[in-house]
């Protein structure tokens, strides 16, 4: 494309598009006539990451993509009227993206020093290179809130249980100390409760692992009803839940265990052939001065040992 003076035809074609919108395109001829053209086929590279770059390109037809990787999928699709290059131009820095062709397509090239003879010589223009830049930084910044939502959403997937909704271990092996330390700093009490479903290996061997899960499940999804939003459960063995309550001292999460005892003991399952009552051992314990992550585990397994040997169905700590 090679746009010559009183070409009416290609004067007609980038008045439609958005950074020539209301500009005297006639008025502009002189620094029309020089810009250049390229066309590129489906693949060809516009513009390197990291590269160099003194120019804006303007999408007349086709389509461009950009890239993080050369050989990764676009992250934007870029449309005729839209431009590319403005921001390596104005910010003066490398390029931030591969720039490559999605169809065969013809982009207008305005080096550095055209475009600021453009944005002097024409406020129209200057309004609506602005008016690019900046749905170009809101685009961008809703891509990198949408991949920053997408990573935590696969973290949380990677560190809850799909059944229960429980974080795994190796989430408490890695909070569990952090969690220590922001309460002591603070001044605050925090307890470790680890509830054990009496009789859940019986329940394996006499109704098989799947009818165990659903059990499982149900004491989990009852568990937590009664917790607290800052209190977390974690799937800590077969049959078992940690509960980490944040701000809680001994005496209140006895207290806790109490509601937790109670909803559990009325639980129901929608299986005509479990007719059981479901009882928890539970052991709690609360952080002292000298206790590391591992302690307060062990403390609280002992605790939970304890209730267990008594006979289930209660509380020790």
């Amino acid at each position: 494309m090679t746009i010559a003076p009183g070409d009416t035809r290609q004067l007609s074609t980038l008045s439609r598009l958005g950074l020539f919108g209301a500009v005297d395109l006639e008025q502009c001829s002189e620094l029309l006539v020089k810009c250049s053209s390229k066309s590129l086929s489906p693949g060809q590279m516009l513009l390197y990451k990291d590269q160099v770059n003194h120019s804006m390109f303007v999408i007349v037809d086709g389509h461009l993509g950009m890239h993080l990787q050369e050989d990764a999928s676009a992250i934007v699709i870029l449309n005729p009227g839209d431009t590319v290059g403005e921001m390596s131009v104005i910010g003066g820095q490398p390029t931030s993206a591969f720039v490559i062709a999605q169809s065969n397509c013809k982009v207008l090239e305005i080096p550095e020093k055209l475009l600021w003879e453009f944005v002097s010589s024409d406020l129209n223009f200057a309004k609506n290179l602005m008016k690019l830049f900046v749905k170009r930084m809101l685009d961008l910044n809703r891509l990198l809130y949408q991949r920053l939502h997408d990573e935590a959403s696969s973290k949380i997937k990677a560190e809850k249980d799909s059944a229960t909704g429980l974080y795994n271990k190796e989430w408490m092996k890695e909070n569990l100390p952090y969690e220590m330390t922001r309460c002591a700093m603070r001044n605050r009490a925090l307890s470790i409760m680890i509830l054990k479903i009496d009789r859940y290996d019986n329940f394996i061997r006499s109704y098989g692992s799947y009818t165990a899960d659903k059990i499982f499940q149900a004491v989990a999804n009852a568990v937590q009803i009664q917790l607290r939003g800052m209190d977390m459960a974690v799937k800590h063995e077969d049959g078992c839940i940690a509960l980490l309550l944040i701000g809680t001292d001994e005496i209140q999460a006895e207290n806790v265990a109490k509601r937790i005892h109670k909803a559990v003991n009325h639980l129901v399952l929608c299986d005509q052939k479990l007719n059981e009552k479901f009882t928890l051992s539970v052991g709690v314990a609360e952080m002292a001065d000298e206790d590391y992550a591992d302690l307060l585990i062990a403390r609280t397994q002992a605790a939970l040992d304890r209730a267990t040997k008594e006979g289930g169905n209660q509380t020790s700590h």
